[in-house]
């Protein structure tokens, strides 16, 4: 925990960058516009992981990060299906269940279906699988596989089967990534502005984007401002910190201002970024600046913004019952 709050990181990832995996050339492309990435955040001081970006990361490594190196309480293992590219994903549902094997009341599993590459059926069976097999807490999409391959969440065909199965699994939150193409699709197709009709048809299910939809930033904070069942998933955001400082305080602010300190969720999409402890000592830390205050009336960042953001928004969104696995570490048992 970190001064008494406890630590939910939302988001870490089990890459494989792998050769024998790769199934497209733009696999490659991403692969070398990650390690690009990681280059230009060590150059300011960050601590990366190139070889995350290689092959996927060793368990007893992962868990020495999370759980000996910083003040990590829980972390969501999520996938990344991403099936154009890479034979079982970008971030394969079958790595991710094995970390969380490794360390059971410390983790909570995140799956992944695609509907273009598996069909609905295959989709909704893979579901069905991983939440009553693997324990899925919520599930993750990544819609624009290829140029030409993408779905829209307001799709009444292809998408809401998917959240009617979410829901029939007792699933509260559907998690999409957002902007920042993984490769070379479209980045129109990753506009967050479907989930609007989603959110609005699925009053009961909730909607999480990540990255702040970026380069559709304004747009996601409009969508999150007006749709109480959607939250900001803000991994890369506090990682991008340290390289814009102030571009970032201003996409903070601004999501503090419209959507309010309730839905916005902690991550750090490691392991390609290890040194999570900066991150969670950032936020212990963080202040609005008063000028910024002033000027475009942000609120300030309170010691209650600070718990909330770290874990209790998560926590409270996934609607799973972690009281017994915090009494655990408190004791000193948990594994």
């Amino acid at each position: 925990m970190k001064d008494g709050a406890v630590v939910f990181d939302s988001v870490v990832h089990v890459h494989d960058f792998r050769n024998e995996v790769m199934i497209h050339d733009d696999a490659r492309f991403l692969r070398e516009a990650t390690h690009a990435d990681l280059d230009g955040t060590a150059k300011r001081g960050q601590r990366v992981s190139h070889e995350a970006a290689e092959r996927p990361a060793e368990i007893e490594w992962a868990n020495r990060v999370l759980f000996e190196e910083s003040d990590t309480d829980f972390a969501m293992v999520q996938t990344v299906p991403l099936f154009s590219l890479f034979k079982d994903g970008m971030a394969p549902a079958r790595l991710a269940y094995e970390l969380v094997q490794s360390a059971p009341d410390r983790y909570l599993f995140c799956g992944g279906v695609d509907p273009l590459y598996q069909g609905i059926r295959g989709a909704l069976d893979e579901m069905e699988r991983q939440a009553t097999e693997m324990g899925a807490v919520s599930f993750k999409f990544y819609q624009a596989q290829t140029m030409r391959n993408w779905w829209s969440a307001d799709d009444m065909q292809l998408a809401y089967p998917l959240f009617e199965k979410a829901q029939e699994l007792g699933i509260k939150l559907v998690q999409f990534h957002k902007g920042l193409p993984l490769g070379r699709q479209r980045v129109e197709h990753l506009r967050p502005n479907d989930i609007q009709q989603a959110a609005y048809d699925f009053p009961d299910l909730t909607f999480g984007i990540h990255h702040l939809g970026d380069p559709y930033v304004d747009e996601t904070i409009s969508i999150a401002a007006r749709f109480e069942n959607v939250v900001l998933v803000l991994p890369l955001l506090f990682n991008q910190y340290f390289v814009q400082p102030t571009p970032m305080l201003h996409r903070l602010g601004q999501a503090l201002l419209h959507v309010g300190e309730d839905r916005l969720c902690y991550g750090t999409d490691a392991f390609l970024w290890p040194g999570v402890q900066m991150y969670i000592d950032l936020i212990a830390n963080l202040d609005m600046p008063e000028s910024l205050q002033d000027e475009y009336g942000y609120p300030p960042i309170t010691a209650d913004t600070r718990r909330k953001i770290l874990g209790e928004n998560m926590i409270r969104t996934l609607g799973v019952d972690l009281d017994e696995r915090i009494n655990k570490l408190r004791a000193g048992t948990a594994r």
